[in-house]
Order: structure tokens, then sequence, then C-alpha cells
């Protein structure tokens, strides 16, 4: 039996990401919630040697050192503890943030070795991000209300005042600014965002922070704290269990967990063009009370031009008028989006979309494709039936890697249908 104990735990989702993982395995094993208050802590060291295996999460990290028997060298330069073992009742300590937030990174493609990054806060969170950077080959920048702190630690630092004047490549809020319930705020304003290419935040609830939303209309790669938390949850399973297979469970555990908190964000429709978006999304949005938005026409409207005139400037033209929509789109919701057949070729597009609701893949065999439709009429498609063929086989695996659910279209539309109602649910409204 495992737990998490902390201060105040109504709305973990420990237990959750943890039962999937027991699940994934097929081991019969629990894992539960302990809240504890600052005195009971005091006295937990029986309470710490019950489980087999213990996370710790806020505000204990630190306060559980002095229960322990030994800590692991990386958890001792952080400072903090999130994660305990049991061994015959000799109780060690570990922090697996840094690598949870490292594979938040790796997740999304983004590379900072080399590159400028700024840490908002200097919390214990933020001490396992700036190491995880640091040993990433990161130049790191703390940004503190009080800097002293972290120069104080070696750290180079400035007030929020002096980040006016900077720039860089990563900009990572490690604050509770813009957390549930206080969401719709943002630790920075857009004219700082503007000035950094990449934002990641660590709140997980939302998934899109208004840090979040502000980097996506201004262009630039986004990524939220969900994946941390589950990547480091796993990386203690392995602490624990010794199981290697908890680090290659992370993408499939983030994708169910995800889809809970996301139960009833929006829905976005990836495929190739004529694979069925337009006609099931009008579907689902019906049945699901939703808005359906064709994201070619919303593309069409925020222009003023036609697809075909956007493709004759080229199209990487039409492909940043996209990317724009899409980033609008994923700030509203309840809205179900058929999106182009090229939207996730950029990574930016599936960060938009995966932080805002559900991506769901309709896949349609290309010979299908062909059987009935004017390719005529779609730009990428005027070379004939051999362009659909080219173009599947060379995005099939973009639409595999952006897809939270896959639903085959290859029956009749009710039978297709029926799948996509199954497989997306919407928290019991079929």
């Amino acid at each position: 039996m495992y737990c998490v104990i902390g201060e105040k735990l109504a709305h973990t989702l420990s237990p959750a990401i943890h039962g999937e993982y027991f699940a994934a395995t097929g081991r019969e094993d629990g894992y539960t919630a302990v809240e504890l208050t600052p005195e009971q802590l005091r006295e937990g060291r029986e309470l710490l040697q019950s489980y087999r295996g213990v996370n710790v999460t806020i505000p204990y990290k630190k306060a559980v050192i002095p229960l322990l028997d030994a800590i692991s060298d990386e958890a001792r330069e952080i400072g903090a503890v999130n994660t305990v073992r049991n061994d015959g009742g000799k109780l060690t300590g570990f922090n697996t943030d840094p690598y949870g937030f490292a594979s938040m990174l790796a997740s999304r493609w983004i590379e900072p070795r080399g590159k400028r990054a700024f840490v908002l806060g200097y919390g214990g969170a933020a001490r396992s991000v700036i190491f995880a950077l640091k040993s990433l080959g990161a130049d790191v920048t703390v940004v503190s209300r009080e800097p002293s702190g972290a120069a104080a630690d070696g750290h180079n630092a400035m007030s929020y005042a002096d980040l006016d004047g900077e720039s860089g490549y990563l900009l990572v809020n490690c604050t509770p600014v813009g957390m549930y319930p206080k969401a719709g705020k943002s630790p920075v304003g857009a004219d700082v965002i503007a000035r950094f290419d990449v934002l990641a935040d660590l709140i997980y609830n939302p998934m899109l922070t208004e840090f979040l939303k502000l980097g996506m209309l201004a262009g630039k790669r986004v990524v939220g704290g969900l994946y941390m938390l589950v990547a480091q949850a796993m990386k203690s399973q392995h602490i624990w269990t010794g199981d290697s297979r908890a680090e290659s469970l992370q993408p499939r555990i983030y994708t169910d967990v995800s889809q809970r908190l996301l139960i009833d964000g929006n829905i976005w429709l990836i495929g190739m063009p004529g694979s069925g978006k337009t006609t099931f999304g009008k579907q689902l949005a019906e049945e699901f009370e939703m808005t359906f938005v064709d994201a070619d026409d919303f593309v069409c409207e925020q222009t003023g031009l036609t697809i075909p005139e956007m493709f004759a400037k080229g199209e990487d033209f039409f492909r940043d008028r996209e990317s724009e929509a899409i980033a609008r789109l994923a700030c509203r919701e309840n809205v179900v989006i058929a999106t182009g057949g090229g939207s996730v070729l950029r990574p930016f597009n599936v960060d938009c979309m995966r932080l805002s609701g559900t991506t769901v893949f309709i896949d349609r065999a290309p010979e299908d494709i062909v059987s009935d439709v004017d390719c005529a009429a779609r730009p990428l498609l005027a070379d004939g039936a051999q362009k659909v063929f080219e173009l599947y086989e060379r995005r099939k695996s973009a639409y595999a890697a952006a897809a939270q659910i896959t639903v085959q279209n290859n029956a009749g539309p009710d039978v297709v249908s029926a799948r996509l109602k199954e497989a997306i649910g919407r928290g019991g409204k079929i």
C-alpha cells in the first residue's frame, strides 16, 4: 500500500495516476491520500513506516526530512523530498520533481540546453526546476519578489521589475498564480511573454492557465504541468518497486488523466481531408450541446481570404494563419473543432489542442477518401489520387502522435458516429 501525505488533499490527482499505473501493469495494490496537520507530521515516522512508499506534497517536502534515515544527493541539494521509500523500516527520501520537469519538456520536444531560462518564483517547486534546468545545460535566472534569497544560494536572480528588460528561450511559472480556484491570472503580462519562445507552467488545474493562454495567443510554444505530475509519480514507482515499465507508461497515463480533467473541454477532430471531420463534428456538437467550428472556415473569416487565395501566397502563409486561428479557438469553451488536414504538423498547434480538450483522430483509408472526395477542390489534393496516398503516408504518424483517441472510419456513418460518441464519452451525457 502507498500514499501521498499533505495538509490539504481534496483535489489531489495522485491516487488516480497511481491507480492507472496499477491497472496498466496488472498489479493489485492501493494508493490513498492522507491529510496531516503539522503536529501530526512531526510524530509521523510510524505512519511513514506503515506504507511501502509515500509521496510528499505541499507543505511538507522540507518538514518530512527530519523523520528520515537518509536522503538522496539530489534531494539534499534541492532541500526537499517528495518520495519516501520504506526498506524494512529504514526511510530514504528522494526528489523526483526534476525528473518530472525534464520529462515534461521532452514530451513536447523542448530543448533548453545552452539557452536562457527564467524561473518565476523561488519556492520548493522552483528549486526542483532550477536543478533540472541546470542539469540540462540551461543558463538559469530566478525571478522573485525577494531575489536576495536565490542569490544567496548561488543562483542568478532578479526582481520582477528587472525582468522587463530581459528575453530568453524558456519562461517557467513556478508560482501558484493562476491555479484553481483563482484561475484567470498570470504572474507576468503579455509584454513579458512576447520576449520568450516557450512557456512552461507547473500548474495542472486548470490545464490551460491564463499564463499559457497569453503564450498561445502570442504564438509561443506552451506546456502545462500535468505531464510533470505524471512523470514524477512514475519515477516514484520505479524507486519503490524497481519496475522499469513505470517510466515508459508516462504518455499513456498522461493521456488517460488529461481526458478526465478535460471531460468537458473542447473536442478537436484531426485527420486527412475527406476523413469525415466536418460531418461527424456537426453530429458530435449537436449530441453534446456544443458549438461546431470548421477551422478552415474560421481561418477564412479571420483573414477575409479563401483557402486557395492563401495558398497562392505560399503554404507557410496559410499555416501561420491556421496557427493563429487554432490558438484563438483553444481559448474558447464547449467547441467541437474540425481541423485542417495539416494542422498537426506544427507542434504549436498540438500544444493548443491538447491543453484545451481531447484530440480525436478520425482515421480513414486513403482509397476510401479518393472514392468520394473531389480532390480538385482541395489545394493539397489537386494533383489527384496519388497525392492523397502520399499525404496519408507522410502524416499518419503525426496524427497518431497527436491523438488521444483514434476512431476508424471504415464502416457506415451510423456505426462510425456511435464509435465516436462511445470513445469520447462526455461525463455521462450519452
